[in-house]
């Protein structure tokens, strides 16, 4: 139990071997607490990471850092964040319709870290985005980032140490802000290819990403919390145009009923 108020907590599941692999690359490299620039902790749980609902009310945090294990079919090496929520119904974790504070600037720190960590230590990994598509239900800003996808890549050292080192990085950076400006990523695949290169800018973070899978579920109620979670706060949406599949119009249309602006990743300058 914390009884002084983080700025950021680090949770990992004991169930999880990417996430005891990060939590021991991160102790390897720093000793926890840190409390300059930032005060900041590693949190070790034993319940499933998705399972942890309302942790922010055990752990008192501004940003809380959920690392962990990423599943892939196709077993692509990977180095994945993403936000938390559902778009509808709870898959893993959750609450239906209820997406959690996205911590957007910070999410694309992490991103580019990991670009840049892995292309230094040369390792064969995939940096990703992935779309926003479970729990755990916080009031707090909270996001994911992970290593896969198999059981020998959640315990490769390597990757452990380029995760830990982005986290490490991007909480001292970021006392203070999220300065930069916020979009909705709508449309596309799983992994979200097509906003890279809005991920990689120097100015706009993608937030949450509703998937072409997934954009039957998307309606006002979650586009505007979407908008309104995102921090800072998304002043528009990206709109991944030939991953919107038969959805296209009623998307366009219902961003024009609610005064949401929208481009394209094309739109970002690299």
């Amino acid at each position: 139990f914390c009884m002084e108020k983080l700025d950021f907590a680090i949770i990992v599941s004991g169930q999880d071997p990417a996430g005891v692999n990060v939590r021991e690359r991160l102790l390897e490299m720093e000793s926890f607490p840190l409390t300059d620039p930032v005060k900041a902790d590693v949190f070790l749980r034993e319940e499933p990471i998705t399972a942890l609902e309302g942790i922010d009310k055990e752990i008192d945090a501004d940003v809380f850092i959920f690392a962990s294990r990423h599943v892939s079919r196709n077993g692509v090496h990977s180095l994945t964040v993403h936000s938390i929520g559902n778009w509808g119904k709870v898959a893993f974790g959750g609450k239906d319709r209820m997406l959690v504070s996205c911590p957007a600037s910070l999410m694309k720190t992490c991103f580019k870290l990991l670009v840049e960590g892995a292309g230094k230590a040369g390792l064969d990994y995939e940096v990703m985005q992935e779309a926003t598509h479970h729990g755990p239900h916080l009031e707090k800003p909270a996001m994911f980032i992970e290593i896969g996808s198999s059981e020998d890549r959640w315990k490769d050292k390597d990757a452990g140490n380029v995760v830990a080192a982005a986290i490490i990085s991007a909480i001292k950076g970021r006392k203070d802000g999220y300065d930069l400006k916020t979009v909705v990523g709508i449309g596309g695949m799983h992994h979200s290819p097509n906003f890279r290169k809005v991920m990689l800018s120097d100015d706009v973070a993608v937030s949450y990403v509703c998937p072409k899978y997934m954009l039957e579920s998307l309606e006002a109620d979650t586009l505007k919390q979407a908008m309104e979670k995102s921090v800072p706060r998304a002043e528009s949406v990206m709109l991944d145009w030939k991953g919107l599949g038969s959805e296209k119009q009623r998307i366009i249309k219902l961003l024009g009923e609610l005064g949401i602006a929208y481009g394209r990743p094309r739109d970002v300058s690299a």
